[in-house]
């Protein structure tokens, strides 16, 4: 059972409605090995998309989407994701963030612009050093 003070209800969200300019995206985003493949089978991506790949504690392989001038490679000029719009969202995007906790640490980042609309409350932002 979710403790209440971890978790907190997220409203039903349509990210292409806030004006983020996709910014949850500009590190790129981890795609498990089988997506990878999917992708590359299915002509949305090919092999050079991807760093190479890199391997958990766990066994599990994941590629790291390249970065372009906007974030991660499969951004679209204006605002949107190719991938997206062709049916093909790799799990990371449909699922992160995946806990309130994790939504919270990257709108304390200032990696979530979205987390006050999303979750109804203000984020701690992390004051920068000079």
């Amino acid at each position: 059972m979710k403790n209440e003070s971890e978790e907190k209800k997220e409203t039903p969200w349509d990210c292409f409605s806030f004006p983020c300019g996709d910014s949850c995206c500009q590190h790129g985003a981890d795609v498990f090995a089988h997506e990878r493949d999917l992708l590359i089978a299915a002509g949305k991506a090919t092999a050079a998309d991807f760093l190479q790949p890199k391997t958990d504690e766990t066994g599990t392989t994941m590629y790291r989407t390249r970065v372009g001038t906007r974030g991660c490679v499969f951004l679209l000029d204006e605002r949107g994701c190719r991938l997206h719009l062709a049916g093909h969202k790799p799990s990371v995007c449909r699922e992160w963030p995946r806990t309130f906790q994790e939504a919270k640490r990257a709108a304390s980042d200032n990696y979530l612009p979205c987390f006050p609309h999303r979750y109804n409350q203000k984020p701690n932002h992390k004051s920068k050093s000079r």
